[in-house]
């Protein structure tokens, strides 16, 4: 879906919103966009994803928050209106004071939140099919992404995991031992924040119909893969 541009009030013609925005800046350039841009297509839900270039050594936290400024200084973002930047970011290698420096920006701007995982995205994706990680081998971003592959056949697809947010959030939820604060222990993730706000705005009956056409692609998919295998 496309950017849905802001409505117009008939009475005053002044500026008025039919979507949520939120913006989304993270330091990943594959299964964080990939995982919250099917959002984007939900009635009145906009979701804009600021990622690093392919290639380019900038996914930093540092950089991660210099990309957000340039996206509200070009594109703009409004409190009033209720606009919402996450950042999503890892814990991985980065210096702790780079971390601290992003919160710290979060924690002093309105409507402005910071979902840190550790030690990567791919915890959060863990919790949507396992109830705890305790077994799990999640010692380093490599490990993690290791495990996740491992947890069915063909390796993760996201289309798999969206259907099972809910679930996720509760099992994120309830191991985040600092729930008040930014910085999440090993096997943690702080993602289900995110996840929480978007479900809070879309609502159970348009997340239902998500799921509907979730499962509409995942047969339409399985079938064109099932009818190569055949012609092959």
């Amino acid at each position: 879906m496309g950017f849905k541009v802001r409505g117009y009030k008939k009475e005053t013609g002044a500026k008025t919103k039919d979507y949520s925005l939120f913006v989304i800046a993270c330091e990943g350039t594959e299964r964080e966009p990939e995982y919250f841009r099917p959002f984007d297509g939900i009635d009145r839900i906009k979701v804009d994803i600021v990622e690093h270039t392919i290639g380019h050594r900038d996914s930093a936290p540092k950089q991660v928050l210099e990309r957000a400024k340039q996206y509200i200084e070009k594109v703009g973002f409004s409190e009033a209106d209720g606009d919402t930047l996450w950042f999503v970011v890892d814990v991985d290698k980065w210096p702790r004071e780079q971390l601290e420096e992003l919160a710290s920006f979060a924690n002093s701007s309105k409507n402005c939140h910071i979902t840190i995982s550790n030690p990567c995205f791919e915890v959060w994706l863990l919790y949507h099919k396992l109830a705890n990680l305790d077994s799990t081998n999640c010692s380093t971003p490599t490990q993690t992404k290791q495990s996740l592959h491992k947890l069915e056949k063909g390796g993760y697809y996201y289309l798999n995991y969206l259907p099972l947010i809910e679930t996720a959030i509760q099992n994120a939820k309830l191991h985040d031992s600092c729930p008040n604060h930014h910085y999440p222990k090993a096997k943690e993730s702080k993602v289900y924040l995110l996840a929480d706000a978007l479900l809070d705005k879309i609502g159970k009956p348009r997340f239902d119909k998500f799921v509907a056409e979730i499962t509409d692609k995942k047969l339409k998919r399985s079938g064109l893969a099932n009818l190569i295998e055949t012609k092959s």
